[in-house]
């Protein structure tokens, strides 16, 4: 692996270890507090927009974005196909594992829809950086002269994912950078398995 996909993995992880050492604490207890008394929102339309980003977050809405986006771009090559359904596949069934270790209480909340399970790490936040963060990856070597617009677009989907899920008050801001964190470090593994292929889109 190279230092900077190694450096990106070791950050991920770094940044999951200091959330999940910092659970219960009142360093935590008032980051969640603030995000939460920031971005809850009842409004109607705030509810429908974090529900629009929330499906794609969700397992039912990122796998089958994976399964289109990764056969549009098999040109790519198998980092694409399968590659990427695998890669947001995979993220669940990391989320699911730490999930059942850690099993966090949801927040004490009204939430604004139907959840279950435990709450870190937040799946949808885990799931829109790898099916984003992979996808602005790929686009961005389909077009290089487009990147920043690309990777520009990818971020934003990523951010919109995980702080849906505090509008919606069904996670803690730290289920959220926990996720992301985790995520990240998949990112890392993919991005190294990328490297090492040509990218062909342009063939």
């Amino acid at each position: 692996m190279s230092l900077r996909h190694l450096g990106l993995a070791a950050s991920g992880f770094a940044v999951f270890l200091l959330v999940l050492a910092a659970l219960g604490t009142p360093l935590q207890a008032g980051f969640d507090a603030t995000l939460s008394h920031w971005l809850y929102d009842r409004r109607p339309f705030m509810v429908t927009l974090a529900l629009l980003f929330g499906w794609a977050g969700s397992f039912s809405g990122s796998v089958p974005i994976a399964l289109a986006a990764g056969w549009l771009l098999r040109r790519a090559g198998r980092i694409a196909w399968p590659g990427l359904p695998v890669l947001v596949v995979a993220s669940w069934l990391v989320n699911a594992a730490i999930k059942f270790v850690v099993n966090r209480p949801r927040p004490a909340l009204e939430h604004l829809m139907s959840v279950q399970g435990p709450s870190f790490p937040s799946g949808h936040a885990m799931a829109a950086m790898t099916l984003f963060g992979a996808l602005g990856w790929l686009l961005g070597r389909r077009w290089p002269h487009a990147r920043v617009a690309v990777v520009t677009v990818a971020a934003a989907l990523v951010l919109a994912g995980g702080l849906a899920r505090l509008v919606l008050g069904v996670h803690y801001g730290s289920d959220v950078l926990a996720g992301y964190a985790v995520g990240t470090v998949l990112l890392a593994v993919y991005f190294h398995l990328g490297a090492r292929a040509p990218a062909r889109l342009h063939r």
